[in-house]
């Protein structure tokens, strides 16, 4: 028996194994990073309006001021539409705030970086309601309306839809003349037609 042989013969199957591990943590950390590219193109929201993130890569919360009890929240009927009121809400200024949000991301993202909420107005007149869903996660919040941004020449066109999923976050679901066309018809029949910031 060669004992010397065999002790040598030892560390060399091993520095094999520890050559190949790097190149396999490499290739299991790049199909890793892959994959969470494709999930997060896959489930991305591809509506026009931006999302705050912090820095800590949470949602700024703004964009989700506290929502009440869901009036219908006991006998739900999925699908059914309810004109609501802002001033209902527990917070309306907050309500307000957070479509600010959003157009100031908007415009942020079009290239003015100095825009911030403050210089965005969503003036009274606007439009809320909300259509069931399944369970609260469902829930479908609507506000449609128009804007007014302080110190900027060419703001986004009117009228603005938003839309909030659940306890999400408000989004854009789209702006311009066109927009009003995104209201789902259930609330279109609630409001006995188009609200009056879809017209002129």
């Amino acid at each position: 028996m060669d004992i010397a042989g065999e002790r040598s013969a030892r560390p060399a199957g091993l520095l094999g194994v520890r050559e190949l591990r790097p190149a396999a943590v490499l290739a299991a950390f790049l199909v890793a990073v892959l994959i969470g590219v494709g999930i997060g193109f896959a489930t991305a929201d591809r509506g026009t309006g931006g999302v705050t993130i912090t820095g800590r890569g949470a949602l700024a919360p703004e964009l989700t001021p506290t929502l009440r009890i869901a009036p219908w929240d006991a006998v739900r009927q999925p699908g059914r539409a309810h004109q609501m009121r802002v001033d209902d809400e527990p917070d309306p200024v907050a309500l307000r705030l957070a479509l600010s949000w959003t157009v100031a991301d908007q415009i942020r993202a079009a290239g003015n970086r100095t825009v911030t909420a403050a210089a965005v107005t969503v003036p009274q007149g606007m439009f809320f309601g909300a259509i069931e869903g399944a369970d609260a996660a469902q829930d479908q919040y609507w506000a449609i309306g128009r804007i007014q941004v302080a110190g900027v020449a060419n703001p986004p066109a009117d009228p603005h839809v938003w839309r909030r999923i659940g306890t999400g976050p408000w989004t854009i679901v789209r702006n311009g003349p066109n927009a009003c066309t995104a209201i789902p018809a259930a609330l279109i029949q609630e409001w006995k037609g188009q609200p009056a910031p879809c017209s002129g």
